[in-house]
């Protein structure tokens, strides 16, 4: 049976951001799209606390089962109008910010279903006709597009049995990731069983230790295609992200004059909401440009071996050192100058040299788990796909 999506949801509810917490104070949660996951999970390992008055703003605390939708936000290549589940139940309170919305399901639609069905849509680029770009945010005209938009939708019996399918096919996603996350987490162990503290280790500054290629100040003028540009968005909490992001021959022609970093080369975000994250750049890069807000570190030879660096620099001393020398509040950042003072240990090279060996052989079966989460996701996709074209299940 046919429905607009106003049908299914109720009238949709704002975010809010209320304002900065006084120093001590605590405060409550509020999801910003930083916790939206592509799967539609939210991510609560970085949640900000807020000053909100939850009196006030009662009507937009979230329940369990809503839906939360992207409003402002986006990019070229990712439209605005990404949605994840609100799952979490306790006492504890949250609220989405007001980039966000929040889309309660009414009574004849299972929330997961309408999860799925959002995505559905979402993947369908359907969001695309209610947007509107103001200031180099992109907007989605979200009244309209719940007003407009017609779906069909299935008995309330196939709809559960649609998103336990997909449940399902998401718990093997979530298994593999957690088999990836245990891979990391014994890099960790190794590092700390062959290093220890480091407290009584030789250290040097970074400057003496490491060339740094800097390319921040402008951006570049990006293209549809071309050559894959990286920037802070490129660099996660010791992972690198594939963002499709590019510049033209030209233009990486004229752009590319401070240096040229290399795949295994450390990068370091210097401020913004991803301050402080580190990762090295993959193997598989040959050819791509540098953007803002990140400096390259190429560990000296025989000196520093890049993939010792890369993990210290995840570490909690290197994070007390950096907040020594930061700035700003809300906008947290790092100059090249004060960066180049923090002291880096340097162990045994032939040490360092034995981490980074074991690093590659855990890498090496890391990346065929991520080829088979990728295979797995796209499993999902595909189900996801039948699901909503009515070849899963009849009524």
């Amino acid at each position: 049976m046919k429905y607009k999506l106003s049908d299914i949801f109720q009238k949709p509810i704002s975010g809010e951001w209320g304002s900065e917490l006084e120093e001590g104070k605590k405060g409550v949660k509020v999801l910003r799209t930083t916790n939206f996951t592509n799967l539609g999970r939210l991510n609560l390992n970085d949640v900000v606390e807020r000053e909100i008055d939850i009196n006030k703003h009662r009507s937009k605390i979230l329940k369990q089962g809503d839906i939360i939708i992207e409003k402002s936000g986006g990019s070229p290549t990712q439209p605005v109008g990404r949605v994840v589940i609100f799952e979490e139940g306790g006492n504890e309170i949250y609220f989405c910010n007001n980039f966000t919305s929040i889309l309660r399901p009414q009574k004849l639609i299972n929330s997961k279903y309408s999860l799925y069905l959002m995505k559905d849509l979402y993947n369908k680029r359907k969001v695309l006709k209610y947007q509107n770009k103001t200031t180099g945010i992109i907007n989605l005209k979200l009244a309209d597009y719940i007003a407009n938009t017609e779906i069909i939708l299935p008995t309330i019996n196939v709809q559960i049995k649609i998103a336990k399918v997909l449940d399902k096919a998401q718990e093997l996603i979530d298994k593999r990731k957690e088999q990836i996350q245990a891979l990391d987490e014994l890099t960790k162990s190794q590092f700390i069983e062959m290093f220890g503290t480091l407290k009584n280790e030789h250290k040097l500054p970074l400057e003496k230790c490491t060339t740094f290629i800097d390319y921040r100040g402008k951006t570049p003028t990006l293209s549809e295609s071309g050559i894959r540009i990286i920037n802070a968005k490129s660099v996660g909490n010791g992972f690198f992200k594939y963002i499709d992001e590019y510049i033209s021959e030209e233009t990486y022609d004229s752009w590319m004059k401070r240096g040229f970093p290399v795949a295994g080369d450390v990068l370091f975000v210097t401020e913004g909401h991803t301050f402080g994250n580190v990762c090295r750049i993959p193997n598989d890069l040959n050819k791509f440009a540098m953007g803002q807000r990140v400096i390259t570190m190429q560990g000296k030879e025989k000196l520093l071996n890049n993939v010792f660096l890369a993990q210290y620099m995840q570490s909690m001393p290197f994070k007390i050192d950096i907040d020594k020398y930061k700035t700003g509040s809300s906008a947290q950042g790092i100059r090249s100058k004060e960066l180049q003072k923090i002291l880096i240990p340097i162990p045994n090279i032939e040490l360092q040299n034995q981490f980074a060996d074991f690093v590659k052989q855990t890498d090496r079966l890391k990346l065929k788990m991520e080829k088979s989460l990728k295979e797995l996701e796209d499993n999902f996709n595909s189900l996801m796909q039948r699901a909503f074209n009515g070849e899963l299940f009849s009524e």
